[in-house]
């Protein structure tokens, strides 16, 4: 794992974005919400009862502000967006879901510029306990359902054959009464059981992230105990039954255990995409991770937004 994933840094956090993955990106927003089950009258200034959504920072001369932004707090994660009609956007993922300060480089912090695959990242992969900011939630309404904070970091960037392009220092940046979904709200849903004992997700997180080029949709679920399943499909995969041999290189799904900070790497086994659209996916799977004893991970299925 070169570009983001574990040379990053070796936290919980980490799990949950599938560690054998090379790079991962924030995709925009097209200037639309999310999530479609929030009213985008709440966005880039729509207001509400704790007044208009803000979302901007100071960088390179210049202020920037979204035009859409939106947030997600589930069981052990607040997720934080906020994009311009040009596509470039601002991404977090916080391991916490509480008022408080939060280190820039133990969490993810992205801004991904108009265009582009990769972004500028709060984690020097050179020197992943580089101090390079901060983000803090300073307040969680839960009545009209609210986030706001402020965040300032230093940014590298995240494709590591590009050394040429120095960091970006991003300062006075605040986000104000962007409004947030819970995880129940989403309707995403994941079952797996491991080695026959059901594993009790509190956390579901769906991506897309770049592998080797290569796009996939990534599926994650965390329990308690911050141990995670994920599972990944090459994005443009249609419906079907996909077989994993445990080789990166030539398999088109792939799958991992996370389990007490090791990470088990499925050695075979398969993944059935039931349906797919743009914004969805469903689907079942089964493996077997490599190691010793190895983990047998069964009755998978998922149905998620991404």
């Amino acid at each position: 794992m070169e570009k983001y994933l574990l040379k990053m840094k070796k936290i919980k956090l980490a799990s949950l974005f599938v560690l054998l993955f090379t790079s991962f990106s924030f995709l925009s927003c097209d200037n639309e919400p999310i999530d479609s089950a929030l009213d985008p009258g709440d966005f880039g200034g729509g207001g509400g009862t704790s007044g208009p959504a803000v979302f901007k920072a100071d960088f390179s001369g210049e202020t920037w502000n979204a035009t859409t932004s939106q947030a997600l707090i589930s069981g052990n994660f607040i997720q934080i967006v906020g994009a311009k009609a040009d596509g470039s956007s601002f991404g977090f993922l916080i391991d916490g879901a509480a008022v408080g300060t939060y280190p820039a480089n133990e969490n993810i912090l992205a801004f991904t510029p108009a265009g582009s695959e990769y972004g500028y990242w709060s984690v020097n992969t050179d020197n992943p306990t580089e101090d390079t900011g901060s983000i803090t939630i300073t307040n969680i309404d839960t009545v009209n359902k609210k986030i706001s904070g402020t965040f300032t970091y230093k940014g590298y960037w995240s494709n590591e054959d590009e050394t040429s392009i120095l960091p970006i220092v991003f300062t006075n940046g605040v986000f104000t009464n962007i409004p947030y979904i819970t995880q129940q709200e989403t309707n995403d849903t994941f079952f797996a059981k491991v080695n026959g004992t059901e594993f009790v997700d509190v956390d579901i997180l769906a991506i897309e992230i770049g592998i080797n080029g290569q796009d996939y949709i990534s599926v994650g679920a965390q329990n308690n105990d911050l141990n995670s399943v994920t599972v990944s499909v090459r994005d443009n995969l249609a419906p079907g039954t996909y077989t994993i041999t445990g080789d990166d290189a030539t398999d088109v799904v792939q799958a991992i255990y996370d389990f007490e900070g090791d990470n088990y790497k499925a050695a075979s086994g398969s993944i059935t995409i039931i349906s797919k659209t743009a914004t969805r996916i469903k689907g079942t799977f089964n493996f077997v991770t490599d190691g010793t004893p190895p983990f047998t991970v069964t009755e998978g299925a998922f149905d998620v937004e991404y």
